[in-house]
């Protein structure tokens, strides 16, 4: 299963532009990571045995929902980040 995520990152540790991809590990482990694939993985979503029987195939739409939600929450505050700086400058003229 592999997902590519093109994701706009804030400069604050990140490049302006970040080409991501979730995949499954052979260890059963969810990994977004950056698509070249060099760096260890941004997130890592890894499910006990006993959730694993309780949840069955549920336990990999979870884990995708979980990583989806990260990235939303990520974009969310990169958009508050940008949206600070807009509202923030003094209007030159006043209406």
């Amino acid at each position: 299963m592999q997902d590519d995520t093109k994701l706009d990152m804030p400069q604050d540790g990140f490049a302006k532009e970040t080409m991501l991809e979730l995949i499954e590990s052979e260890d059963g482990r969810l990994l977004l990571r950056d698509m070249d694939g060099k760096e260890d993985p941004l997130v890592s979503i890894d499910f006990s045995d006993k959730i694993k029987d309780m949840l069955g195939e549920d336990a990999h739409m979870i884990g995708q929902h979980m990583i989806h939600a990260a990235i939303q929450v990520i974009m969310n505050k990169q958009m508050n980040h940008w949206h600070a700086k807009v509202y923030d400058e003094e209007p030159t003229n006043y209406s």
